[in-house]
This record gives C-alpha cells, sequence and structure tokens, in this order.
C-alpha cells in the first residue's frame, strides 16, 4: 500500500510510517503537511480511537468544542481520548506540518484513503468535503467517529439509509467508483 497520498483538492500530504493496513501493527502514526490556511478535519467524535498530535513545524489549532482552542506550536503536542469532541487547521500563513498517532489506527487510515481517494477523483468540494451524501456514508459507515454535533444515534440511522438508498437505485453510472480500503483489499 502506498505509504505517501495527497489530497488533490486541500492539498494535504500524509506520509504513513506505521500503517495497520499495511500489516505494521494496531497503531496508525503518520505525517500529515497541511497548507496554509487548511480546513484539516472538523469537530468529530471517536468512540474507541486515541489520537496524539505533535506539531513539528508551523502551527496547528485544535478545536475541543465547549471546551475551547488550543493554538500547538513545534514540540508541542496533545493527546484526545475517546469520547472527546476535536478539530483541527492550519489557521496561519505557512505550511505546519505533524505527527498524529491513532491507537487503534485501521479504521482511521482507511477513512483517510477514501477521502483522499474521493478528491482526487474530483468527487469532493474544495475543501475535501464529499459532494455526495451518499460517499461521505460509505466512508463513515466502518468507522467509530461522529460528526459533532450530530447525535451518534442519528448519524448511524442516516449513514443507513443513504447506503440503502445507494443498494436499491444503484450508484451513478457517471461516476467512478473510489478504490476500496478494506481487509481484503
Amino acid at each position: 500500500m502506498d505509504r505517501n497520498i495527497i489530497n488533490s483538492a486541500t492539498g494535504d500530504r500524509i506520509h504513513f510510517w506505521s500503517s495497520p493496513l499495511s500489516g505494521d501493527g494496531d497503531e496508525l502514526v503518520f505525517r500529515c503537511t497541511l497548507p496554509p490556511l487548511a480546513t484539516g478535519a472538523p469537530l468529530h467524535i471517536h468512540d474507541t480511537i486515541t489520537e496524539t498530535f505533535a506539531v513539528e513545524s508551523g502551527a496547528l489549532e485544535i478545536d475541543l468544542g465547549k471546551a475551547g482552542k488550543r493554538l500547538l506550536g513545534p514540540g508541542e503536542e496533545i493527546s484526545i481520548s475517546p469520547g472527546t469532541p476535536h478539530g483541527f487547521r492550519n489557521s496561519s500563513a505557512s505550511e505546519t506540518i505533524f505527527v498524529t498517532t491513532a491507537t487503534p489506527g485501521a479504521e482511521l487510515e482507511r477513512f483517510l484513503r477514501t477521502m483522499y481517494d474521493l478528491a482526487n477523483c474530483g468527487r469532493t468540494d474544495a475543501s475535501g468535503a464529499p459532494r455526495n451524501p451518499v460517499d461521505l456514508a460509505a466512508a463513515l459507515a466502518p468507522m467509530d467517529m461522529t460528526i459533532a454535533p450530530l447525535p451518534r444515534a442519528l448519524q448511524r440511522v442516516l449513514v443507513r439509509a443513504l447506503l440503502l438508498a445507494r443498494k436499491v437505485f444503484g450508484p451513478s453510472a457517471s461516476r467512478t467508483p473510489p478504490r476500496a480500503f478494506g481487509k481484503g483489499a
């Protein structure tokens, strides 16, 4: 599996140091490069994943929801426990480079690879968000992630309904499906 991925919509770049999908164990470790003023990730919650963000260069703004925001600089890090709302972005005019460690990491790696693939197939907007909600549902379905502030139960119902609609009505023939990054892929 490729150790380097680029999101052509946002310019974000990831280099995987430790990849569960490549058989490197349970822990996901990657270096992410965000261009100036990059959106990063919206506020979300993981049920089982612990994430650590360690800034190498630039500034990373961490949104902790009601707990406020933290601006991390080089040499600073934050660990996010399961159940903690968080998101991140590069609010500076310079590139930001940080290392993320996620345990367990397979679901997050699969999600990242799927989202970058959607962007590279032209199926996202400039911020990297899928244009088609069915694409987002397919990416979220195996994840333990909730996009805040949507309640987890409601998100699960919406994801299942969208995936059922895709199954019943079929995917659009004009779209190229993204690659699958499942266990057998």
